[in-house]
């Protein structure tokens, strides 16, 4: 028989994971063209994501975007029908297992490496609300969801 020490610990657990974690693009440097264009792909593989995780883009506002584009789009730095565009620095939580193609539309800075594809795994876990979450939660930036897919759906 489990003591209800391990039980509250295991409930504490999967709260957690049900909730999902934030990530701060680029770590340190944050959002912007960086030193190596594998910058960000080097950042993404350090990280395993799922479904409910949260990226925190941190930028001077005007200097950079949050962009989003299909993978089509992604490869050849289009930005003529992004999926999503955000002018802010801000959080974006990914409500959807699949790939997603991040980028910058100034200037060349996709060109330059201010890109990177992440892959979001089903979550281990469906959500769960918490009453307090909201609470706990930055309140600094904007937070925009995601639930779609990336790719252009028939013309």
């Amino acid at each position: 028989m489990m003591s209800m020490k391990y039980v509250i610990v295991l409930v504490i657990a999967i709260a957690a994971i049900a909730e999902g974690a934030d990530y701060t693009v680029g770590d340190d440097m944050g959002w912007m063209v960086p030193p190596t264009p594998d910058y960000y792909a080097s950042w993404v593989s350090k990280y395993s994501f799922v479904e409910n995780d949260t990226l925190v883009f941190n930028f001077e506002e005007g200097m950079h975007d949050i962009t989003v584009l299909t993978k089509e789009d992604f490869d050849a730095c289009n930005m003529k029908n992004p999926l999503f565009q955000s002018p802010k620095p801000g959080r974006v939580t990914v409500d959807a297992s699949d790939t997603f193609y991040f980028t910058c539309s100034f200037g060349q800075h996709c060109a330059n490496g201010q890109k990177f594809a992440i892959y979001f795994a089903s979550a281990p876990l469906p959500p769960s609300p918490s009453p307090s979450a909201s609470a706990a939660t930055d309140q600094s930036l904007d937070t925009q969801r995601f639930k779609f897919v990336s790719r252009k759906m028939g013309n």
